[in-house]
């Protein structure tokens, strides 16, 4: 029996990856994109993680004229998840949310084409969250969770390859 060959049936499915449009409600609303790949690790066969970015439109702030000022809300998200059943995860991890202000200082040098300075000031909350994701039918995902530093929710519509 020289050549013989006995070929086992390699059960574990393939590494899959969920890439997923967010929307957080917080004090600005806030859209994102979550990366969520799941590998096959023998001994850790149903655990993730993931990493979301969010950020929200620039608001303007009323200052004296001829002042200039906005605020802007980003939310880092980052952590790790278990596969619950084939197709429902839970998640958890760490938040940044940070919060910014950037206005001028009202002073313009005096030189052709000058731009008035601006000044930012940002102020991060670390935060968590707690979540779940489903995977409907092959390759739609949705997920639904809280987090802690913005005080809301995660609402997450996506797509698993």
């Amino acid at each position: 029996m020289a050549n013989d060959f006995t070929f086992e049936a390699d059960t574990q499915p393939a590494p899959v990856m969920a890439i997923t449009v967010d929307y957080i409600p917080a004090a600005e609303d806030m859209y994102g994109v979550t990366f969520a790949p799941r590998h096959y690790d023998r001994d850790y066969a149903n655990w993730g993680y993931y990493i979301g970015y969010a950020q929200s439109k620039k608001e303007d702030v009323y200052v004296e004229p001829p002042g200039e000022a906005y605020t802007q809300d980003s939310l880092w998200r980052f952590g790790i998840s278990y596969s619950l059943t084939r197709d429902l995860s839970l998640y958890g991890g760490a938040t940044a949310y940070t919060t910014e202000y950037s206005s001028t200082t009202n002073i313009v040098p005096y030189v052709v084409g000058a731009e008035p300075v601006w000044e930012t000031e940002k102020d991060t909350t670390w935060g968590a969250e707690l979540g779940l994701r489903y995977v409907i039918g092959k390759h739609f995902v949705v997920g639904a969770g809280y987090n802690s530093a913005t005080e809301s929710a995660v609402i997450s519509i996506g797509y698993s390859m």
